[in-house]
């Protein structure tokens, strides 16, 4: 399950161990005895305060590790902002069902909504486009018809 949306989070760094080797969330995560993917997924889903605990202690518990608790919180805290979040920010969520900032912001909805008002416009000119009156003649003299004479546009009757 290697989810492409985890890699910036897990190939960023945590800092150098004691030996003064970076050591990255991938890395941590492996010499934990986790699945770095499950893991980063498990995080994704939680809360952001519980996520940031959560990592928090992964990372006081990981072998040559030369963070205090603050200076792991605070990797913590940097690191999951690199997770991918649902639509809602997870302190948000509680409050209300759907962040429309985070949906409007989107790539994604805006070239849709460009696409279609390209299409939609598009419709619209070739709809209300009519034909010169020289291919009406035309059609009407191939045809065989006699062409009525047309009055002026702008003549008074």
């Amino acid at each position: 399950m290697l989810a492409p949306e985890f890699e910036n989070f897990l190939f960023a760094s945590i800092g150098e161990d004691v030996n003064g080797m970076q050591v990255s969330v991938l890395s941590g995560l492996a010499q934990s005895d986790l699945d770095p993917w499950q893991e980063a997924a498990k995080l994704a889903r939680l809360p952001g305060k519980t996520a940031i605990e959560r990592l928090a202690s992964l990372i006081e518990a990981l072998p040559a590790r030369a963070w205090t608790h603050p200076d792991a919180r605070a990797i913590a805290t940097r690191l999951i902002a690199l997770l991918p979040h649902p639509l809602a920010d997870n302190a948000a969520s509680s409050q209300a069902p759907h962040n429309l900032g985070a949906m409007m912001s989107s790539r994604p909805w805006w070239i849709y909504v460009i696409l279609m008002s390209f299409v939609l416009g598009s419709q619209f000119i070739v709809a209300n486009h009519e034909l010169p009156p020289t291919a009406d003649r035309s059609i009407a003299s191939s045809v065989g018809g006699a062409i009525p004479p047309h009055p002026p546009v702008n003549s008074v009757q």
